[in-house]
């Protein structure tokens, strides 16, 4: 992905990168949950949710794991401008992945096996006005089609939903608008991954660097630079060089120039994907990450330093993870720092 992206306006928290798919779902679940309201900031990974997966609203509320009237493409009948899915577990709600155009920024979180992950939507229309989830219009998922029924299911709650993890796996799923019997919005596809309990690589990284890959060299590179300047490296089980200062509300673009034991420059896109983490026990709010293949965006949330390990992944799963390099957020950027404000 170029680095000639829009830049971010009020999307901060973007944290992982998704596939791109389609569709539209049938069947109306209404009603609204009376005691999750939107806004409120209490839900969190388990909240609303038991062993049967009925929620304190009752029956009413029940799962989607069908292609209903799935459509093949992205639509939109009501004008719709910006589309932003917020992650209801945080108050405020954050905002994790947004639309432009025909694909997604930023990514779902991870919805773990057995529990839920409750969702909700920023949404402007063509005039700028705050479009409203209400009872007269629903948020909605569903499955991409030819997608798997068994790795997620869905409850609707008017405003906002919960996907619900059914087993590990990854699968591609579409928010929708959804108003009366039919759908009369439906985004790209966007990848919902569900994994174990103890499975952490997407958060937090592994307590050591290791490697599967057979990886020789591994340089981090600042693409605010034409060309790209190194700015540090591995040697052994440490680093040299510094990662460049980010800008509080700003983000700095990096990639990776990778070389693999036997001398082969080690390509990252869409089988392999570069990713950063925060190391383990490290503090959450100082940055947060946007993920585009073969490069990442590190985000500035708040002034402060942070340990960040960088990794490389395949399908669902980490294959090589570096020792931890720091990550310092700063109110205004030395002017020899240069950073990426093209998101």
């Amino acid at each position: 992905m170029s680095s000639e992206e829009p830049t971010l306006s009020r999307r901060k928290v973007l944290l992982t990168s998704a596939p791109i798919g389609a569709l539209a779902l049938a069947g109306c679940l209404g009603g609204d949950d009376d005691d999750d309201e939107a806004g409120s900031g209490d839900d969190d990974a388990g909240d609303d949710y038991d062993d049967d997966h009925d929620d304190d609203n009752g029956d009413d509320h029940d799962h989607d794991d069908d292609h209903d009237d799935v459509a093949d493409e992205e639509f939109d009948e009501l004008g719709i401008e910006e589309f932003t899915v917020l992650d209801r577990a945080h108050d405020p709600h954050e905002e994790v992945a947004y639309v432009h155009g025909d694909h997604w920024h930023g990514s779902l979180p991870e919805i773990p096996h057995g529990d839920n992950v409750s969702l909700g939507a920023d949404i402007e229309d063509e005039d700028g006005d705050t479009f409203e989830l209400d009872g007269e219009f629903e948020l909605r998922v569903a499955l991409a089609p030819d997608e798997p029924d068994d790795v997620v299911s869905f409850d609707y709650h008017g405003d906002h939903v919960h996907i619900i993890g059914e087993q590990e796996g990854v699968v591609d799923i579409v928010f929708q608008i959804y108003h009366d019997d039919h759908a009369d919005y439906q985004s790209a596809p966007i990848t919902a991954q569900v994994v174990d309990d103890d499975h952490g690589h997407d958060d937090e990284g592994e307590d050591e660097a290791f490697d599967d890959l057979g990886i020789d060299e591994f340089t981090v590179l600042d693409r605010a630079h034409d060309p790209h300047e190194e700015a540090a490296y591995i040697h052994g089980d440490h680093w040299h060089g510094d990662l460049p200062q980010i800008e509080a509300g700003e983000n700095v673009s990096l990639g990776a120039d990778i070389t693999d034991d036997d001398g082969d420059t080690f390509e990252l896109g869409d089988e392999y994907e570069l990713r950063a983490v925060l190391a383990p026990d490290e503090p959450e709010g100082i940055v947060s990450f946007d993920y585009h293949g073969d490069h990442i965006h590190l985000i500035g949330e708040e002034e402060g330093v942070v340990n960040v390990v960088f990794q490389i992944y395949h399908d669902d799963h980490v294959d090589y993870q570096t020792p931890p390099i720091a990550a310092q957020v700063v109110d205004d950027v030395d002017d020899d720092h240069g950073h990426d404000d093209d998101y």
